[in-house]
């Protein structure tokens, strides 16, 4: 099986490359620092494909995409891992625009042309991590979880027009919690492991689900956002 992890240099993608791996996958990953991508491919030689890429150079990304399929010879899956979240909380501008080049611009070039692909080949598994934040607006980073409300809406409507194709495309939209990744700020309740975190993720990939929260107590959590009342969220 061949796999490709876009933001890959750390977090839930780097971990998760590190677990394919292991499982015997032929994996290419990408990121901006190329020295963590080949610290990674010098521990598993001849098992990794290395791409640097920046995803808010998106015609660039693509192209390096587009290399890197080629390089390994076509992938079954391909996981949108990359993305940026800042807290905000005086409502400057800068921030809030560079989460939405990673998060919307950069994520829309690349998940379009990663459909693209396996609509050309007929088959395929496109993940993409968003976050349960997509669930709920929030005061201290807008932005983030707007972005993130976004991917996961994006991710919906592909999947339909995948189903809509007859195609043998899935489409999954992964909402992780707070998972111990440099993303998560500040001191939060039920931090979990991200090798746990991505054990779980590779289940629910393997079961070829349309959504997967993880980790499972954050599937509660999830669904309390959801149908809070306004004036309860507004308080926390």
């Amino acid at each position: 099986m061949r796999a490709i992890i876009i933001g890959a240099t750390s977090g839930i993608g780097q971990e998760m490359a590190r677990q394919l791996l292991d499982e015997g996958w032929h994996v290419g990953i990408t990121g901006r620092r190329i020295d963590r991508l080949e610290s990674l491919a010098r521990a598993h030689p001849g098992k990794v494909e290395v791409q640097r890429m920046d995803v808010t150079d998106p015609e660039a990304a693509e192209d390096g995409l587009a290399d890197l399929i080629t390089r390994m010879g076509g992938v079954d899956t391909i996981v949108l891992s990359s993305g940026v979240g800042k807290f905000n909380k005086a409502l400057e501008t800068l921030p809030e625009v560079e989460t939405i080049d990673v998060n919307v611009i950069g994520f829309t070039h690349l998940a379009l042309a990663a459909m693209r692909y396996f609509l050309g080949q007929g088959a395929g598994h496109l993940v993409i991590i968003s976050s349960i934040a997509s669930r709920r607006g929030d005061r201290a980073a807008p932005a983030y979880n707007a972005s993130k409300a976004y991917q996961a809406r994006y991710a919906e409507g592909l999947r339909k027009y995948a189903v809509r194709k007859g195609s043998n495309i899935t489409v999954t939209d992964v909402q992780p919690g707070y998972v111990d990744t440099a993303i998560v700020q500040g001191k939060v309740p039920w931090l979990q492991p991200v090798d746990k975190a991505v054990r779980q993720i590779l289940s629910g990939m393997k079961a070829r689900r349309s959504r997967i929260v993880v980790t499972r107590r954050w599937r509660y959590v999830a669904w309390a956002i959801e149908r809070m009342p306004e004036m309860l969220w507004h308080r926390l």
